[in-house]
C-alpha cells in the first residue's frame, strides 16, 4: 500500500483526531515525495552515463613500460623507441638494398619521393608541420638547463652525455670519417649530385700519393693545371669570372655584424659558428 493511499486511510479512519494525526500525513507525504525525486536523478545518472561510455568509447591501448615514457607500446610493453622491432617494415626491393622501404616498397635513395620544404627555393626535407628545421619546424632540445642543441640521444646532446661515435674510414692507415660504405671519400664513398647522378674521388695517379686527382688524373702536385688570375702579372688561383678574390671575384661574406671573414656554412665563418 502506497504512502499516499496510507494517509488517506488515516484521515478517513480518524476525522476527528487531533493535529499531531496532521503532522504525521505531511510526513508521509515528504518522504514519498523525496523518494520519488531521488529515484528520478538515480534514473537520469544512469542514462547519462550509458550514452556517454557509447559515445566517448575509453582507449584500452597499453602504454609503454619504460619508465617516463608515454608511447603506445608495440610489443612485449615496450614502444618502439625502448625496444620493439617491428616484423612489418618491408626493406627496400632493389637488388641489395637493406634501407627501410619509404614509399612504392622503394628507399628514397631508390626512387621514393620525399615531401621537400614548403618554403620558397627550399630544398631541404621536411620535418614538421611541412616545413624544414631551418624555416620554423620544431626540434627536440637538450633538456639540460639553458642548453640549445638538439638532443641526439636519451634527451641530451652529446656535450651533456649523449654518446654517438663515428666510424672511422676502413682502408688502412686512414683516419678520415667513413661517409658511405665503411669509406670516405678519399677512398671511394660516392657523393650524390643535385641531379641524381653519383660521384666518386679518385686518387692520384702517380705512385705513392694519396692525394686526390683534380685533372688528367693527377693531383696539382703532380701537374694538374690551375686557372690562375686573368689580371695581368697576377698568379693567384682564379676564383670566379677568371679572377682571384683580389681583383674582384666575389666572396660570400660572414653575415655576422661587423664580420668581413669568408662565411663557410651556414652564412657564417668559423669564429661565428660554421
Amino acid at each position: 500500500m502506497s504512502t499516499k493511499n496510507q494517509a488517506k486511510k488515516m484521515a478517513t479512519a480518524a476525522p476527528n483526531d487531533t493535529g499531531e494525526d496532521d503532522d504525521d500525513i505531511g510526513v508521509l507525504i515528504y518522504r514519498e515525495s523525496q523518494l520519488r525525486k531521488a529515484e528520478a536523478a538515480a534514473a537520469a545518472a544512469e542514462r547519462k552515463n550509458t550514452s556517454s561510455a557509447s559515445t566517448h568509447p575509453t582507449s584500452t591501448r597499453k602504454r609503454c613500460s619504460s619508465e617516463g615514457c608515454t608511447n603506445n607500446s608495440q610489443k612485449r610493453g615496450v614502444c618502439i623507441r625502448h625496444g620493439t622491432k617491428l616484423t612489418t617494415n618491408k626493406k627496400c626491393s632493389a637488388d641489395g638494398c637493406t634501407t627501410q622501404a619509404r614509399n612504392g616498397g622503394v628507399c628514397s635513395k631508390h626512387g621514393a619521393t620525399r615531401k621537400l620544404c614548403s618554403s620558397d627555393g627550399c630544398a631541404n626535407i621536411a620535418s614538421k608541420g611541412g616545413v624544414c628545421v631551418k624555416h620554423g619546424a620544431k626540434s627536440k632540445r637538450c633538456s639540460s638547463d639553458g642548453c640549445t642543441n638538439r638532443s641526439l640521444k636519451g634527451g641530451v646532446c652529446t656535450r651533456h652525455g649523449a654518446t654517438w661515435t663515428k666510424k672511422q674510414c676502413s682502408s688502412d692507415g686512414c683516419t678520415n670519417i667513413s661517409v658511405k660504405g665503411g669509406v670516405c671519400y678519399r677512398h671511394g664513398a660516392k657523393r650524390k649530385l643535385c641531379n641524381g647522378a653519383t660521384w666518386t674521388k679518385k686518387q692520384c695517379s702517380s705512385d705513392g700519393c694519396t692525394n686526390m686527382s683534380v685533372k688528367g688524373g693527377v693531383c696539382y702536385r703532380h701537374g694538374a693545371k690551375r686557372k690562375l688570375c686573368s689580371s695581368d702579372e697576377c698568379a693567384n688561383i682564379a676564383k670566379k669570372g677568371g679572377v682571384c678574390v683580389k681583383h674582384g671575384a666575389e666572396v660570400k661574406q660572414c653575415s655576422s655584424d661587423g664580420c668581413t671573414n669568408k662565411a663557410h656554412k651556414g652564412g657564417v665563418c668559423k669564429r661565428h659558428g660554421a
